[in-house]
């Protein structure tokens, strides 16, 4: 891992030597998350960096970046301006050495902030969640990984097992990602159904946890089954929340 040394004045004009942030501090792995939304899953926290820079949402209705989450955020984003030199790939190896101190035994969610923006990055987690899922297996868990991604020129084959939906924001997008491999997931500014309905082929589904159908993502678990969305057009539906809600701009047809 990568670490910069600076050489500054101190006040009496004596030469110190300061290391900045190590490159690990980008990323924030948890064995067992508290939030309601996910459940007792792990997860992992990836600075900003990490996204693709054409992402609509960074700094503009996030949901990473407001309320209590926004606090873990904006500390690894702290970090990772500090290593601006970092690739996408080297950012990953950073993300899958954190994956490789948790135990395996629960449902694990990429992302809760980050992305993996080129296909090496994305074959780099694909490796570590390869090794999270023998872990599990070896405790006698048959354990889930997924994800979102903003990034649209990464290959659905690089993120392996990895369950991965592509973040949209119009019909068009949900076409694009669906010709490109990838199940689908969209953010629109408030449910205005809380059943399936179809648009243009695509079933979608509103997120059952927002509805109330679903305690939380690990009793849902549709997310991690991107095969199968994909495979019948179904695309997950989420609304907004937060300050992200004021912020966004999407399809309303949906």
């Amino acid at each position: 891992m990568k670490t910069l040394t600076l050489t500054t004045v101190n006040n009496s004009g004596a030469l110190e030597m300061r290391t900045r942030a190590n490159a690990a501090d980008m990323v924030t792995a948890v064995e067992k998350s508290d939030n309601d939304k996910t459940g007792p899953v792990s997860v992992t926290w990836v600075a900003q960096n990490s996204c693709p820079p054409s992402c609509p949402h960074m700094g503009a209705g996030c949901y990473a970046e407001s309320g209590m989450a926004g606090f873990t955020t904006a500390r690894l984003n702290r970090a990772g301006a500090d290593h601006p030199e970092l690739a996408p790939a080297e950012i990953a190896q950073i993300e899958a050495a954190a994956i490789d101190t948790l135990t395996g035994k629960r449902d694990l969610r990429l992302h809760v902030v980050g992305d993996a923006r080129t296909d090496k990055a994305a074959q780099i987690l694909a490796a570590a969640a390869d090794r999270y899922i023998a872990r599990g297996a070896s405790k006698g868990k048959n354990v889930r990984v997924w994800t979102y991604t903003h990034a649209r020129d990464t290959k659905r084959t690089s993120w392996g097992r990895i369950s991965v939906l592509r973040s949209c924001e119009t019909l068009q997008h949900v076409k694009a990602a669906h010709a490109a491999g990838y199940a689908a997931a969209i953010v629109i500014p408030e449910h205005v159904h809380d059943t399936a309905y179809k648009n243009d082929g695509f079933t979608f589904i509103p997120c059952p946890e927002q509805t109330g159908r679903a305690a939380n993502c690990q009793s849902c678990g549709l997310c991690m089954q991107d095969t199968k969305l994909h495979a019948a057009k179904r695309v997950i539906v989420f609304a907004a929340h937060g300050q992200g809600r004021k912020k966004m701009v999407h399809l309303k047809t949906v």
